[in-house]
Formats: C-alpha cells, sequence, structure tokens
C-alpha cells in the first residue's frame, strides 16, 4: 500500500504540477519574442471555458478508468478493464485531450500567449505522437487485443470531429443528396450501446445506403475483393469497411465484429452474402446465422427499398432516376423469438436464418422486384437468365438495341419497354410478361447433370487471376492471361498461351461469385477467379455446387 501511495503521489507532482510549471516557464520565455503582444482583457476570462472543460473530462475519465477499468491512468497501476463509456465514446485518450484544454485554458488566465498558443500546442503534438503513439497504443493493443483495435477504428485520437469523422460526414452528405435516399424508421435505431444490423443484398451501392442506418460510426463487413487497390481501400476503411474474405472462412472478421459489439458499437451485416442477380431475398448463410446468433445484442433489420433498381448486379451503370428508401425495422431479441434460444448454439442456426430473413422481408415491397432494363446503357440481362425459358438453351440469349432480349437457338422474342420482359415470339405465347426474376424461375437451374455430355461446360474467353497467400494478404490478384475455360465433372481446366492450370473439384472449399463477370474460387490457401468476357458467371457457380452437392465429383 505504502509503495502504491508514493507511486500515485509522484504521478501527481510530475504530471499536474511539475509539468505545467514547465510548461508556463516555456510559454514565458515565448512570451519575450517581439512577435506576440499581450491578451486582451476578454481574452484572459475566455480561459476559464476550456480549463474547466479539460477539468472535468480528466476527473470525469479517471473517476471511469478506477470505477469500471479497476486502474488509475498510470502506467505501472493500469486498468484491467477496457472502458468505452463516458468521454471514451468518443475519445480513445480522454485524459490526454482534456489536458490539453485545461493547460492552454490556463495559459489564458495566466496572460502568457506563448504558453496557450506555442507551448501547450507544441508540446500536445509531440506527446501524442511519440509517448501516445509509440509506446501507449501499442501497449493497449497487446493488453487488450481486439477490443482496443475496434475501438481505435471508430473513435478520434484528439479531438471527436478528426478529419475521418468529417470526412464520412461530407460523404453520406452529397452521396445522400445525389442518390437521393430517404430513411423510413429512424427513431427504430437505437441511440447507444451495442447494435447489430442486418439487411438484404440488392445492389453494389448496398454499403453506400446502410451509412445511413444510423449516425453513429458504423462498422460494415464488405467483400475484400474491394480492398486490393489502395484508393479503393483507403475509401472504405473511411466509410467504417472492413474487409470480409468470402472465398473461405475467416474467423478473423468474426472476431473483429464481436469485439466491435462488444466494445459497444454498431455492425451492419447483409446477411445473403453476395447480391441478388434477380432482385429476390437469397437464403442466410448457416456460417452468417450462427455468428449472429453468439452477439447476443438487440437486432436491428433493415431493408434498402429500391436499390435494386438503381444499379442491379447485371447492369453496367445506376439508374440515377431510382429513389432508394432506407427502411429501419424495429429492433429486437432471438431469445425474444426463439424459445429457449441459446446464443452460439449451431442446432438453432436454421432458427436465427428463419427469424432474421422474416424481419427484413416484412421491410421490402410486397411486390416482384421489377426494373426497367432500357433505364441502362448496356444491360445484360443474360447473366442471370443464363438458360432460355422457351428452348431451354444455355448462354444464348443476347439484349440488342436497347430494348430486346433475343434467343439465338429458338428465335424467342422479349420487349423490354415500358419495365419488365414481355414476349413477342414465340405469336402462341406473345403478350406473356414477367419480371427478370419470373422468367429466370420459369427457365429452371442446372439440368440433370447425368445425360449432360463431358465436359459440361467451354468458354474460349476467360482470364485467369490466381493469389497463392490470400488466407494473409490483400494484394492485386497475379494474372495468367487469357485463355480457354473448361469445366469436367471432376475437374475444371484453364489453358492459356504457354500455360495450364487444372483445378480438381474435390480441392475447391468455395464457389462464389465477384461483380457480375467473376467466378471466385477458394482452394483453401490460395484463391482462383475467372474473369469471362461473356460467359455467365452464376451459370458456372451453379453448376459447381450442382456437382459438389451431387456423387458427380
Amino acid at each position: 500500500m505504502g509503495k502504491r501511495v508514493i507511486i500515485i503521489a509522484a504521478n501527481l507532482l510530475i504530471f499536474w504540477a511539475a509539468l505545467p510549471a514547465c510548461l508556463y516557464l516555456l510559454g514565458r520565455l515565448v512570451d519575450r519574442l517581439p512577435l506576440l503582444e499581450e491578451l486582451p482583457e476578454w481574452a484572459r476570462w475566455a480561459g476559464i471555458a476550456p480549463a474547466a472543460f479539460g477539468l472535468w473530462i480528466c476527473l470525469h475519465s479517471v473517476l471511469l478508468l478506477r470505477t469500471k477499468g479497476k486502474g488509475l491512468p498510470i502506467s505501472s497501476l493500469p486498468p484491467t478493464d477496457y472502458v468505452t463509456s463516458g468521454p471514451y465514446r468518443f475519445l480513445r485518450h480522454p485524459i490526454y485531450t482534456g489536458y490539453a484544454f485545461m493547460i492552454f485554458g490556463a495559459g489564458l488566465l495566466l496572460e502568457s500567449p506563448g504558453m496557450a498558443f506555442a507551448a501547450v500546442p507544441a508540446f500536445t503534438i509531440v506527446w501524442f505522437l511519440t509517448w501516445v503513439k509509440l509506446y501507449e497504443e501499442p501497449g493497449l493493443l497487446r493488453r487488450f487485443g481486439e477490443s482496443f483495435r475496434a475501438h481505435r477504428d471508430r473513435t478520434a485520437l484528439f479531438f471527436p470531429l478528426g478529419l475521418r469523422m468529417t470526412a464520412r460526414k461530407l460523404v453520406r452528405f452529397f452521396f445522400r443528396f445525389a442518390s437521393r435516399v430517404r430513411v423510413e424508421g429512424s427513431g427504430n435505431t437505437p441511440p447507444s450501446g451495442a447494435v447489430l444490423f442486418v439487411s438484404d443484398h440488392l445492389s453494389y451501392l448496398d454499403f453506400m445506403f446502410g451509412q445511413y442506418l444510423t449516425r453513429r460510426p458504423i462498422l460494415i463487413p464488405v467483400t475484400a475483393e474491394v480492398f486490393r487497390l489502395p484508393l479503393q481501400r483507403a475509401f472504405m476503411r473511411l466509410m467504417g469497411g472492413m474487409p470480409k474474405r468470402r472465398f473461405c472462412s475467416d474467423p478473423a472478421a468474426a472476431l473483429a465484429l464481436a469485439d466491435e459489439l462488444t466494445a459497444g458499437g454498431v455492425v451492419g451485416i447483409a446477411v445473403e452474402g453476395e447480391r441478388s442477380w434477380t432482385g429476390e431475398m437469397g437464403e442466410l448463410a448457416p456460417n452468417v446465422a450462427l455468428n449472429i446468433g453468439r452477439f447476443g445484442c438487440p437486432v436491428v433489420p433493415a431493408a434498402f427499398v429500391g436499390s435494386y433498381r438503381y444499379w442491379p448486379r447485371w447492369a453496367g451503370s445506376a439508374d440515377r432516376s431510382a429513389r432508394i428508401t432506407v427502411r429501419i425495422g424495429k429492433p429486437f431479441r432471438l431469445e425474444d423469438e426463439i424459445e429457449g434460444f441459446r446464443p452460439g448454439a449451431a442446432v438453432q442456426a436454421a432458427k436465427v436464418a428463419g427469424v432474421i430473413r422474416e424481419k427484413i422481408a416484412a421491410l421490402r415491397d410486397p411486390d416482384e422486384p421489377s426494373v426497367d432494363l432500357t433505364a441502362f446503357p448496356s444491360p445484360r440481362p443474360e447473366l442471370a437468365l443464363w438458360r432460355c425459358p422457351i428452348c431451354g438453351a444455355e448462354e444464348t440469349l443476347s439484349f440488342q438495341e436497347g430494348r430486346w432480349l433475343l434467343c439465338s437457338d429458338c428465335s424467342a422474342r422479349w420487349d423490354a419497354v415500358g419495365g419488365d420482359l414481355t414476349l413477342a415470339e414465340p405469336a402462341d405465347r406473345a403478350g406473356e410478361k414477367h419480371t427478370l426474376a419470373g422468367w429466370c424461375a420459369r427457365a429452371g437451374g442446372v439440368p440433370d447433370l447425368s445425360e449432360r455430355p463431358d465436359p459440361l461446360i467451354r468458354t474460349v474467353e476467360a482470364e485467369l487471376r490466381v493469389e497463392p497467400l490470400a488466407r494473409a494478404v490483400l494484394a492485386p490478384l497475379h494474372s495468367r492471361g487469357d485463355g480457354e475455360a473448361v469445366l469436367h465433372r471432376d475437374r475444371l481446366e484453364w489453358r492459356g498461351a504457354g500455360e495450364s492450370r487444372t483445378i480438381p473439384l474435390k480441392d475447391i472449399r468455395t464457389v462464389t461469385t465477384e461483380r457480375n463477370d467473376t467466378l471466385q474460387l477458394g482452394l483453401g490457401q490460395e484463391v482462383a477467379q475467372l474473369v469471362f468476357a461473356s460467359s455467365s458467371p452464376l451459370r458456372w457457380q451453379k453448376y459447381l455446387i450442382e456437382l459438389k452437392e451431387t456423387d458427380h465429383v
């Protein structure tokens, strides 16, 4: 106890007496310079406000460290629990910020412009760049791990209105103005505490629409592919994006989300994983439902109504005339919706998925997703509708003259004017009209592969990209050039100029699609991508999944 008292007394003497005295003396030396003039009387009394504000922040933060952190702001008597409440909600180091305000105000009260405007700012900059960044924050990261990392990513270093947060607000403002976004149900968003938003995933820009779910900083997992280029990575980080590797299991991402919620933050998850090709809501992946069941915090459902019309996956650009409504539902807890719910129970993943999907679906428009194909300069609906609904031929459809969807095999023709697709030929079915999703349902999925000749699919325009250490790095993938891709019952082959690659289907762990032209294969540590010039990656994905789920492999 005696040693503890000596440590506290020494800290008080150095930090609260000797250091301010040194700054005052340094300020008085600066005051002698002819460049500085004496402060007016009103400036002296203006120092009361920052001094009182800084003292309050310091005392409040010290009290929180003592009561909630079970420690003191002293290196030899550190807190054992990480604190994120009070001033720590907005600042990583509120004691240092409060201290800077306090001694700045003291400089004004002591009529020393040198102390207020030279000594204190210089000391604060040096202190944060050396002691804080080089010693204290690495120490916090070692002691508290992802809890500190998550808190660091969503709070400011010195002042809440930092460059990052201001830039994020400006981006949100201009994007909302340019895209005509409106929000319904904003009162359903909890103002504090851990919150998990769950939403559908229909558009390339759902990440931006998710920025309007709350005024608080939000962490959103995004496909790791957009983090491979420096400028995209910087922007996504600025807006709260976090890379999620969809080509393999990514426990680090799940832990980061859990730590963010543990720290009282906000997380947003597009529960379908991949963007919808047709505007219909897909099923939740089992691992997504399992992770949601583990978080144990309030869940808020949301739907981005109109985002599919704004920029569907098969379109090359956005339809700026489409209106977006960010619709927010009422928060709920899984234990109130599922009888006998236990967080993290794998057997309850299906029930969690059902509840989440039902809550989101209730916020969506009841009609089938409809979109005007003629609103886009170069639409490619054949990427989603890769099988002709009339004759069953595959990859024979093409959109021509900005109006007609034609089948080169059976000469079927659809008119896209007026929205949706109206069958013009054959004559005996003329006038039949459905959405793109409706025609996809009528076309059906993968045919019976047991009677199909081998190879199953072939395309001569496919670029191969690979990254052998994809689990560890997020660098641009290495291109192997253009070549021919061939899918067999037990393997996928690619042959380029002077190079070839054979991938046994048993080695493929995951099959996903990126953008609207890329098939992505998870191969353990490695990821491989086939970028098609004209073939539908959705077709290849459906075939591969069918092969792996049956006894063809």
